[in-house]
């Protein structure tokens, strides 16, 4: 008989009860489960727990490996956050074609609200502006998308209960 717990088969399980945890560090410790487990959107919190600090010590290296893996697959807010830790120099040196090639993406993705610093950053790399990128995105930190339970194909839902 498999003795192997529910958490560890199922990462939607963690997922939502990292979701749910008022405990920042117990929340992390859940996510991070579920984003080794291949979890998308744990990937993407994953990178942001690092990227702000929120439940474990704040490692922009690790941010940027996350935010990788999971823009791999596709995440958008995951591409969003990658285009301003580039542009800001946030676990390596700051990069204008790589923050414009990420935030590129990310504004075809829908985030609208990297336009300016799009917008920018094209003119800034085109000679017609120069500065340093704090100001650029001075109103820019990284993105928290709203979050629900997790909806991964081939999830069953009746296996991810809430803790």
């Amino acid at each position: 008989m498999d003795q192997t717990p529910s958490r560890a088969r199922h990462p939607a399980a963690d997922f939502n009860r990292g979701l749910v945890c008022s405990n920042d560090a117990d929340a992390f410790a859940s996510l991070l489960r579920a984003a080794e487990a291949g979890c998308l959107r744990a990937q993407f919190l994953v990178g942001l727990a690092y990227h702000t600090g929120r439940g474990v010590a704040p490692d922009c290296e690790r941010a940027a490996a996350w935010y990788r893996k999971a823009a791999g697959g596709g995440d958008s807010h995951a591409i969003a956050n990658l285009g301003v830790m580039s542009l800001l120099g946030q676990g390596a040196p700051p990069d204008d074609l790589e923050a414009y090639t990420w935030i590129q993406s990310a504004v075809g993705l829908g985030h609208q609200w990297l336009r300016p610093a799009l917008e920018q950053l094209e003119r800034r790399i085109n000679g017609g502006e120069s500065g340093d990128s704090g100001r650029i995105l001075a109103s820019v930190s990284p993105e928290t998308p709203a979050l629900g339970p997790c909806t991964q194909p081939g999830c069953d839902p009746s296996r991810c209960e809430v803790a």
